[in-house]
């Protein structure tokens, strides 16, 4: 059977059509022969983003970007391309961020609790992350500036303390430089002079310790029973302070109760009846003395020695 030229053509050119949507699909990781899920979502800057960037959830490639537009109010619209029989959740969020130290982008979606899920067309929220090479850039820059102005401010600082220091005062401070380097150099001298002297210095030090921790090892023992003693003191003197207070307390309770007009001791020097008849009784007493003396005989004339005379 022979086989026209036009039904060549025909059949080349829909080879090659079909080969060029085939090709058409594998370039933009889009499955072969059926259709995709196609969600939509909005980001403020998609810097080193494109189309056929990879899409990942927890690290295993689920789509990827299929188209990218500016938007009038120049944010950036993106529609990705998921592969079917992924689920994602409606409040779900898609980051864009870096995938590698040479800053590759990629789409990142987390996703969310929600019950519900996103169909064809929906819309997922975008977020862009910065990554590590834009943060050091940043903080690169701002580090930068900092050191910049503080530089500055060095010259500043050095330029008004040259023009207040005049010649005079130059020349002071550097000969307060100068006598303190021949202060060192002096101090130097001395040391390398005396070396001798404080390394012997030293070593008696050495052996008057020694000495000492021998005299206290030897004398461990007595040092030992002398502490004994002092403790022991300090025991027998703990009793007696307690004595002590036994008995204070003691002499306190008499002389309150004494104070206070109780016993015989306490009524003696609490009453003043007492005082006065014993005042009284005095008074009588020297004047019966008084009275024995002037006329003895008064007193004595009973007595039979005195009537024999």
């Amino acid at each position: 059977m022979k086989i026209s030229n036009e039904l060549k053509v025909a059949i080349t050119i829909l080879a090659a059509i079909v080969l060029g949507f085939i090709g058409y699909r594998l370039m933009s990781d889009l499955p072969v022969f059926r259709q995709s899920q196609v969600i939509h979502s909005t980001f403020d800057r998609t810097d080193g983003l494109s189309p056929g960037n990879y899409i990942y959830i927890n690290g295993v490639k689920v789509g990827s970007v299929k188209k990218m537009e500016l938007t009038e109010d120049d944010s950036v619209a993106v529609t990705f391309s998921f592969e079917l029989g992924v689920d994602i959740p409606r409040n779900s969020v898609a980051y864009l961020q870096s995938s590698g130290l040479l800053d590759e982008k990629a789409i990142i979606v987390e996703r969310g609790d929600s019950s519900e899920m996103l169909e064809y067309g929906d819309t997922i929220k975008g977020e862009y992350r910065a990554g590590m090479m834009e943060v050091f850039k940043d903080e690169g820059q701002e580090l930068s500036e900092d050191v910049s102005d503080s530089f500055e401010k060095l010259n500043r600082f050095l330029a008004q303390l040259n023009n207040v220091l005049d010649d005079d005062a130059k020349g002071r401070i550097d000969s307060v430089f100068q006598n303190l380097h021949n202060t060192s150099d002096d101090i130097a001298t001395i040391l390398d002079n005396r070396r001798t002297e404080i390394e012997s210095s030293i070593r008696h030090a050495e052996r008057f310790l020694a000495n000492v921790d021998t005299m206290s090892s030897r004398n461990k023992s007595k040092v030992d029973s002398v502490l004994t003693g002092l403790d022991k003191s300090l025991k027998e003197l703990e009793v007696l302070s307690k004595d002590l207070n036994k008995t204070n307390n003691e002499l306190q309770e008499i002389l309150t109760k004494i104070n206070d007009g109780e016993g015989s001791l306490g009524k003696m020097i609490n009453d003043p009846a007492l005082y006065d008849n014993l005042e009284s009784m005095t008074g009588e007493m020297d004047s019966l003395i008084k009275n024995i003396n002037e006329n003895p005989r008064k007193y004595l004339k009973h007595m039979r020695l005195i009537e024999v005379f």
